[in-house]
């Protein structure tokens, strides 16, 4: 992989999580629990993966990226 691809990548697991965020956030207004605990287990996963591929970043600075408002998500 070339780190072109490395990073888009890496660009895009980010932007799923943030995703995942903004869905959890309507999933607990629309008072759907069970749909709230998956999008976060989800949203956990995504965030190991994140972790697994950015070994330079803390894990407070992985959240910093996560929950910087860009857009809607």
């Amino acid at each position: 992989m070339t780190d072109f691809e490395e990073q888009e990548r890496q660009d895009e697991i980010l932007a799923l999580v943030k995703m995942m965020q903004y869905a959890g956030g309507i999933a607990s207004e629309l008072d759907v629990a069970q749909a709230e605990f998956l999008i976060k287990a989800a949203q956990a996963a995504l965030l190991s993966v994140l972790e697994a591929e950015f070994p330079m970043l803390s894990s407070v600075h992985l959240q910093g990226l996560v929950s910087t408002p860009h857009g809607h998500c």
